[in-house]
């Protein structure tokens, strides 16, 4: 294993506890919203939809792009 495995290892666990951090804290306005203005938790949850779908297509686009020009050598 290489000598950057550990510093990046560290790096990727900082971004997953960063992450999840975050979806403990949206959950938490989540909920507090949804109890005082159900209207715009609506809205709110019509975004998050839509967010996640041009996600998902980012997502593919760049992977398909970077799978044909780096195809898997064997």
């Amino acid at each position: 294993m290489s000598k950057a495995a550990g510093p990046l290892t560290d790096a990727l666990g900082r971004v997953v506890d960063l992450l999840v951090e975050h979806k403990i804290k949206l959950d938490a306005l989540e909920h507090v919203l949804k109890e005082t203005n159900p209207l715009v938790h609506e809205f709110y949850l019509g975004t998050i939809e839509n967010l996640r779908t041009q996600k998902t297509a980012e997502v593919n686009r760049v992977l398909t792009q970077t799978l044909k020009s780096n195809p898997t050598k064997h």
